[in-house]
Protein backbone atom coordinates (compact mmCIF):
# COMPACT_ATOMS: atom_id res chain seq x y z
CA UNK A 1 0.00 0.00 0.00
CA UNK A 2 1.22 4.01 -0.64
CA UNK A 3 -0.10 6.96 0.32
CA UNK A 4 -0.18 10.21 -2.02
CA UNK A 5 -0.57 13.51 -0.59
CA UNK A 6 -1.05 16.50 -2.25
CA UNK A 7 -0.61 20.06 -1.66
CA UNK A 8 -1.91 23.02 -3.26
CA UNK A 9 -0.96 26.64 -2.83
CA UNK A 10 -3.96 28.67 -3.78
CA UNK A 11 -4.77 32.70 -4.93
CA UNK A 12 -5.30 34.66 -1.48
CA UNK A 13 -8.97 34.50 -0.65
CA UNK A 14 -9.60 31.09 -3.21
CA UNK A 15 -8.98 28.47 -0.57
CA UNK A 16 -11.94 27.73 0.61
CA UNK A 17 -13.76 27.94 -3.20
CA UNK A 18 -11.05 25.46 -4.26
CA UNK A 19 -11.29 23.11 -1.06
CA UNK A 20 -15.27 23.06 -1.49
CA UNK A 21 -15.00 22.60 -4.96
CA UNK A 22 -13.17 19.82 -4.46
CA UNK A 23 -15.14 18.40 -2.10
CA UNK A 24 -18.49 18.61 -3.96
CA UNK A 25 -17.76 18.76 -7.96
CA UNK A 26 -14.64 16.21 -7.87
CA UNK A 27 -16.18 14.30 -5.44
CA UNK A 28 -19.14 13.45 -7.38
CA UNK A 29 -17.39 12.97 -10.37
CA UNK A 30 -14.87 10.69 -8.62
CA UNK A 31 -17.72 8.19 -7.68
CA UNK A 32 -16.82 7.19 -4.16
CA UNK A 33 -13.39 5.40 -4.08
CA UNK A 34 -13.25 4.75 -7.40
CA UNK A 35 -10.35 6.58 -8.48
CA UNK A 36 -8.60 6.19 -4.99
CA UNK A 37 -9.64 6.09 -1.76
CA UNK A 38 -9.69 9.17 0.31
CA UNK A 39 -7.92 9.69 3.63
CA UNK A 40 -8.26 13.21 4.59
CA UNK A 41 -9.17 16.14 2.87
CA UNK A 42 -8.12 19.81 4.41
CA UNK A 43 -7.76 23.56 4.34
CA UNK A 44 -4.54 25.04 6.07
CA UNK A 45 -5.22 27.18 9.16
CA UNK A 46 -2.03 28.28 10.56
CA UNK A 47 1.40 27.55 9.03
CA UNK A 48 1.68 27.87 5.77
CA UNK A 49 -1.10 29.96 3.95
CA UNK A 50 -4.21 28.89 1.38
CA UNK A 51 -2.76 25.53 1.18
CA UNK A 52 -5.66 22.60 0.21
CA UNK A 53 -4.45 19.51 1.04
CA UNK A 54 -5.59 16.04 0.53
CA UNK A 55 -4.28 12.24 1.29
CA UNK A 56 -5.24 8.97 -0.86
CA UNK A 57 -4.26 5.73 -0.68
CA UNK A 58 -3.51 3.46 -3.67
CA UNK A 59 -2.68 -0.70 -3.44
CA UNK A 60 0.75 0.55 -5.56
CA UNK A 61 2.35 3.14 -7.67
CA UNK A 62 0.49 1.31 -10.88
CA UNK A 63 -2.63 1.51 -9.47
CA UNK A 64 -2.12 4.80 -8.58
CA UNK A 65 -0.89 6.12 -12.01
CA UNK A 66 -3.82 4.00 -13.75
CA UNK A 67 -6.55 5.71 -11.64
CA UNK A 68 -5.13 9.31 -12.07
CA UNK A 69 -4.93 8.61 -15.72
CA UNK A 70 -8.51 7.18 -16.02
CA UNK A 71 -9.53 10.42 -14.12
CA UNK A 72 -8.00 12.85 -16.15
CA UNK A 73 -9.59 11.54 -19.35
CA UNK A 74 -12.92 12.04 -17.68
CA UNK A 75 -14.77 13.86 -19.80
CA UNK A 76 -16.57 15.43 -16.96
CA UNK A 77 -13.50 16.09 -15.19
CA UNK A 78 -11.80 18.09 -17.87
CA UNK A 79 -14.51 20.07 -18.27
CA UNK A 80 -16.21 20.93 -14.83
CA UNK A 81 -13.83 20.77 -12.53
CA UNK A 82 -10.46 21.50 -13.74
CA UNK A 83 -12.15 25.28 -14.83
CA UNK A 84 -13.44 25.86 -11.53
CA UNK A 85 -10.49 25.50 -9.51
CA UNK A 86 -7.39 26.15 -12.02
CA UNK A 87 -7.22 29.38 -12.71
CA UNK A 88 -6.79 29.98 -8.57
CA UNK A 89 -4.13 27.36 -8.18
CA UNK A 90 -0.21 28.88 -7.85
CA UNK A 91 1.44 25.61 -6.92
CA UNK A 92 1.40 21.70 -6.32
CA UNK A 93 3.32 19.65 -4.67
CA UNK A 94 2.83 15.76 -4.91
CA UNK A 95 4.60 13.47 -2.24
CA UNK A 96 4.39 9.73 -2.46
CA UNK A 97 4.92 8.17 0.80
CA UNK A 98 5.24 4.97 2.37
CA UNK A 99 3.11 4.10 5.67
CA UNK A 100 5.17 3.28 8.59
CA UNK A 101 2.10 2.74 11.06
CA UNK A 102 -1.89 2.22 10.41
CA UNK A 103 -3.94 4.97 10.29
CA UNK A 104 -5.58 5.88 13.69
CA UNK A 105 -8.97 6.80 14.00
CA UNK A 106 -9.79 9.61 16.35
CA UNK A 107 -12.93 9.53 19.11
CA UNK A 108 -14.26 12.83 18.54
CA UNK A 109 -15.48 14.13 15.47
CA UNK A 110 -14.83 17.77 15.97
CA UNK A 111 -10.48 17.87 15.50
CA UNK A 112 -7.89 19.93 13.74
CA UNK A 113 -5.21 17.95 12.22
CA UNK A 114 -1.11 19.11 12.39
CA UNK A 115 0.66 17.91 9.46
CA UNK A 116 4.13 17.67 10.69
CA UNK A 117 6.56 17.43 7.70
CA UNK A 118 10.64 16.44 9.49
CA UNK A 119 13.17 16.39 7.31
CA UNK A 120 16.34 14.39 8.25
CA UNK A 121 19.94 13.99 8.20
CA UNK A 122 20.98 11.27 5.37
CA UNK A 123 20.31 7.86 6.92
CA UNK A 124 17.87 8.59 9.94
CA UNK A 125 14.69 8.48 8.83
CA UNK A 126 14.23 4.93 10.20
CA UNK A 127 16.30 5.35 13.32
CA UNK A 128 14.40 7.92 13.93
CA UNK A 129 11.19 6.42 13.41
CA UNK A 130 11.78 3.56 15.70
CA UNK A 131 12.47 5.67 18.63
CA UNK A 132 9.49 7.50 18.04
CA UNK A 133 7.26 4.75 17.92
CA UNK A 134 9.13 3.47 21.47
CA UNK A 135 7.36 6.71 23.08
CA UNK A 136 4.02 7.56 21.04
CA UNK A 137 2.22 5.78 23.62
CA UNK A 138 3.96 7.40 26.32
CA UNK A 139 2.89 10.57 25.10
CA UNK A 140 -0.10 10.66 23.50
CA UNK A 141 -3.22 11.60 25.83
CA UNK A 142 -6.03 14.46 24.04
CA UNK A 143 -3.95 14.63 21.30
CA UNK A 144 -3.34 11.42 19.17
CA UNK A 145 -0.68 10.82 16.95
CA UNK A 146 -2.76 9.32 13.73
CA UNK A 147 -0.34 8.26 11.21
CA UNK A 148 3.89 8.13 10.30
CA UNK A 149 5.14 8.11 6.81
CA UNK A 150 8.89 8.05 5.15
CA UNK A 151 8.62 10.26 1.73
CA UNK A 152 9.99 8.10 -0.99
CA UNK A 153 9.44 10.68 -3.49
CA UNK A 154 10.48 13.94 -2.92
CA UNK A 155 12.87 13.12 -0.33
CA UNK A 156 13.84 9.66 1.33
CA UNK A 157 15.05 11.27 3.86
CA UNK A 158 11.51 12.79 5.14
CA UNK A 159 8.83 11.98 7.71
CA UNK A 160 5.64 13.24 7.53
CA UNK A 161 3.54 12.68 10.50
CA UNK A 162 -0.29 13.63 11.31
CA UNK A 163 -1.40 14.72 14.64
CA UNK A 164 -5.36 15.21 15.64
CA UNK A 165 -5.96 18.03 18.54
CA UNK A 166 -9.21 18.72 19.80
CA UNK A 167 -8.70 22.06 19.60
CA UNK A 168 -6.21 24.77 18.33
CA UNK A 169 -5.49 25.84 22.50
CA UNK A 170 -5.74 21.91 23.41
CA UNK A 171 -2.95 21.66 20.54
CA UNK A 172 -0.45 24.71 22.20
CA UNK A 173 -1.48 23.06 26.10
CA UNK A 174 -0.20 19.31 24.86
CA UNK A 175 3.27 20.66 23.40
CA UNK A 176 3.83 22.77 26.55
CA UNK A 177 2.81 20.40 28.87
CA UNK A 178 5.40 17.46 26.80
CA UNK A 179 8.29 19.65 27.46
CA UNK A 180 8.01 18.23 30.81
CA UNK A 181 7.74 14.74 29.68
CA UNK A 182 10.69 12.33 29.88
CA UNK A 183 10.19 10.29 27.50
CA UNK A 184 9.96 13.60 24.97
CA UNK A 185 12.90 15.40 26.68
CA UNK A 186 15.11 12.38 26.31
CA UNK A 187 13.31 11.73 22.33
CA UNK A 188 14.67 15.28 21.92
CA UNK A 189 18.20 15.04 22.68
CA UNK A 190 18.52 12.30 19.92
CA UNK A 191 16.27 15.07 17.53
CA UNK A 192 19.15 17.71 17.80
CA UNK A 193 21.73 16.32 16.16
CA UNK A 194 19.70 14.48 13.58
CA UNK A 195 16.15 16.86 12.59
CA UNK A 196 17.91 19.39 9.64
CA UNK A 197 13.82 21.13 9.60
CA UNK A 198 10.69 20.81 10.93
CA UNK A 199 7.50 22.63 9.84
CA UNK A 200 3.68 22.71 10.67
CA UNK A 201 0.65 23.06 9.06
CA UNK A 202 -2.22 23.24 11.07
CA UNK A 203 -5.50 21.82 9.07
CA UNK A 204 -9.44 22.48 9.16
CA UNK A 205 -11.19 19.16 7.82
CA UNK A 206 -13.66 19.53 5.31
CA UNK A 207 -17.30 18.25 4.76
CA UNK A 208 -15.99 15.49 2.72
CA UNK A 209 -12.88 14.58 4.52
CA UNK A 210 -12.98 10.79 6.33
CA UNK A 211 -10.83 12.52 9.10
CA UNK A 212 -13.13 14.49 10.90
Amino acid sequence: MINELRMYTTRPGKMHHVVNASATVAQKIRNGDTYGKLIGHWSSELGRMNQYIHMWEYSDVEEMRKLRSELAAKEEWKSKFVPLVGPYILTQEIRLLRPLTKIKQPTTTTNIYELKIIKLNIGQAIKWKDKFLDIVSSIEGTSLNIGLWNTELQDPNEIISIWCHPNIESMSKYWRDLDENKYWIDFNAYQENSVKYEESIILRPSICSPLK
